[in-house]
């Protein structure tokens, strides 16, 4: 964590005093519950590692280190930055027009912006698999990059949630909607300040391929849009 840390804010500071000739490459994963993207974006990076086989060139993949590289920035613990990340207004201006009365607001316009520079700065400087937090729609005008999203039917989230946290079909439901719901919210509000509108490269459904095929599968995709070079 430390190193990602630094190398984050060294290439920060870098890219403050000179433009990137080109941005990226950078790859994003969107994922319905049970989809395992954290667990599919560490074997990907993995497989990309040992396919360029020089470690000056390697990747990494992000998740929560974003909210940690946020909450260093504001001096806000991690879990409120994480609630505030988590958390949709739908009347956007709204919150701004409150946030000139409200400290509450002002805080929440700032980590939100501020998770939105971290992830345009991670997709700038390249060579990373980012996970979730609206990173497809921060990413989208990079030339080299992939916006992959992960789903698969309820019945079959519902099965993989029952299986790993050992609990009922009613108790695996709930927490699939509940998750399901969030994530789509916070999805579309990234999604509805898009212009023009967004779409993903690749769908892959869950329940029909293993995470072994979908990372063939990218591999092959990423190499013919020139993006593991």
């Amino acid at each position: 964590m430390d190193n990602l840390l630094l190398k984050y804010m060294n290439e920060r500071i870098m890219h403050a005093t000179r433009k990137l000739a080109e941005p990226g490459p950078v790859i994003t994963i969107s994922r319905e519950c049970g989809c395992s993207g954290s667990q599919l974006a560490e074997k990907l990076t993995q497989r990309i590692n040992e396919k360029i086989n020089n470690p000056e060139m390697n990747w990494r993949w992000i998740n929560k280190e974003i909210l940690k590289l946020a909450s260093d920035e504001l001096n806000i613990h991690q879990d409120d930055v994480k609630k505030i990340a988590d958390s949709v207004d739908p009347n956007f201006l709204d919150e701004i027009a409150h946030s000139f009365t409200d400290k509450y607001y002002v805080t929440n316009i700032k980590a939100k912006k501020m998770i939105e520079e971290v992830i345009r700065g991670i997709a700038i400087t390249g060579r990373a698999i980012i996970v979730g937090r609206g990173s497809e729609v921060l990413s989208h005008g990079i030339p080299r990059s992939l916006h992959l999203r992960l789903f698969a039917p309820l019945e079959w989230k519902i099965q993989i949630i029952m299986e790993r946290s050992k609990i009922s079909h009613e108790e695996a439901k709930k927490i699939v909607l509940q998750i399901d719901k969030q994530r789509g919210n916070f999805r579309d509000a990234y999604l509805e300040r898009h212009q023009p509108p967004f779409s993903y490269d690749v769908e892959f459904n869950c329940s029909r391929l293993n995470q072994d095929e979908i990372i063939d599968l990218t591999l092959t995709l990423a190499e013919r849009r020139s993006i593991l070079i």
